[in-house]
């Protein structure tokens, strides 16, 4: 047996037991783990010492790569030995049949791969990671069948999702107001209270099909409930009785979809340094804040903050020490100011704040902190330790557009940096 520790800092709760009698297979497999997954890896020839080290660390094991042919287990018993211990399992095999899947399938186990060529070991890492990302993901699955709850909700804790249930449309629409960050929903269309489908007309009125991805279900119908179902809102359709791979590959498929768009939103939206809005989404989302104040629904507040002498720090420090210092402000800001605020980086070394609803008694003391917080941290940057101050110009006057606002705590700033920097100054104090 080989225990091969990965890079310092991983816990050995993301343990992965490669199972395999073939040892080149079995390096392969490690490295490849190792090195993109940064994870400890322990490696066994045959099921003995899979079992002899089970005995006493199952609880390490995140996840198991099993061959299903092994000397002293050629039937495949290695996989009931570790399905038997809650481990998610990924099985490789030679060959498969009909048989072979249903009966692996039957084990509850994560994924089977074809052991054939190298390209099959990127399909391991792929399946590992997406088992990662699973460990933070809600579902919600909604059936008025007891038993049908439990046969999906076991099928999808094999795979790491943490699983809602509700028995009915209107008590899953419940949950999904009481539960934030449910990731995808599956309907069934046979509910009592209210249907499946007039479930997900509901849910769409308040999620999108990227937000919430949902899967329809129905033991009836045919195409036409299938087509019903996707009219009403539904991203995909499955009919019972479905195989669990089948439902593996849909759930992933969905999900991977809709994380693929948001990641294309983000950055179309986001600055890709610091993750901060970027200018053109910072001038939509607070253009409605200020319709909102011009309505009188709500106080804005706006500030610019410019950190001071940043050009000194980029040709002392080089441009790489520069960026982290940007992030390092960025990273402040957005953990100071509250979820109701907007923050964006306007480019280079200068930020935009809009405030929602701030007491003028607090405006200035609240920026204030901001710049202290910034002027008594010190940022590391490779071998640099790094100290930066910033100033901020604060315009708490609603103006006739959100543009002279912004002007307003541009000219505050450059008022700020006139009188020495490291400094706030509001259209109040000055």
């Amino acid at each position: 047996m080989e225990n091969n520790k990965s890079a310092p800092g991983f816990s050995t709760d993301e343990q992965v037991i490669i199972v395999e009698d073939s040892r080149i297979f079995a390096h392969i497999l490690r490295n490849a783990v190792i090195n993109e997954l940064g994870t400890e890896t322990v490696v066994c020839s045959c099921y003995k010492e899979a079992q002899d080290y089970l005995e006493h660390n199952s609880q390490n094991v995140f996840a198991a790569l099993l061959d299903l042919n092994l000397p002293d287990a050629p039937y495949g018993e290695i996989v009931d030995l570790v399905v038997g211990k809650g481990i998610a399992s990924i099985v490789f095999t030679g060959e498969v049949s009909d048989d072979l899947r249903d009966r692996m399938w039957s084990k509850h186990i994560v994924d089977y791969i074809l052991k054939d060529n190298q390209q099959n070991v990127q399909q391991v890492l792929d399946v590992l990671k997406r088992l990662r990302l699973n460990s933070g993901i809600k579902i919600l699955v909604a059936d008025d069948s007891s038993t049908s709850r439990k046969i999906i909700r076991d099928l999808l804790q094999v795979w790491n999702f943490k699983v809602l249930e509700a028995r009915n449309g209107r008590e899953a629409l419940d949950v999904l107001n009481r539960h934030e960050g449910i990731r995808l929903l599956l309907a069934d269309y046979n509910m009592p209270v209210m249907d499946g489908m007039e479930m997900v007309k509901e849910a769409r009125r308040n999620f999108s099909k990227t937000r919430l991805p949902i899967i329809g279900l129905s033991g009836a119908g045919g195409a036409t409930t299938s087509a019903h179902f996707l009219k009403a809102g539904a991203n995909d359709y499955m009919h019972k009785p479905f195989l669990a791979e089948e439902l593996y590959c849909r759930v992933r498929h969905n999900l991977e979809t809709s994380e693929y768009i948001m990641t294309i939103r983000d950055m179309a939206e986001k600055d890709f340094l610091t993750g901060l809005l970027n200018r053109r989404s910072f001038f939509s989302s607070a253009g409605k804040l200020f319709e909102n104040a011009r309505r009188g629904n709500l106080q804005l507040v706006v500030a610019m903050m410019d950190i001071d002498h940043f050009k000194r720090c980029n040709d002392q420090y080089g441009h790489d020490a520069g960026d982290e210092v940007i992030r390092y402000v960025a990273d402040t800001l957005q953990s100071t100011v509250r979820k109701s605020d907007l923050v964006a980086r306007f480019g280079g070394e200068e930020f935009c704040v809009v405030g929602v609803n701030m007491r003028l008694d607090h405006i200035e003391t609240a920026f204030d902190n901001i710049r202290e917080a910034i002027e008594q941290s010190v940022i590391t940057a490779g071998e640099y330790q790094i100290r930066v101050t910033v100033s901020t110009g604060v315009c708490s006057a609603l103006k006739d557009s959100l543009e002279e606002m912004i002007t307003c705590a541009d000219d505050l700033l450059y008022k700020a940096k006139n009188q020495g920097r490291n400094r706030v100054v509001t259209d109040i104090s000055s």
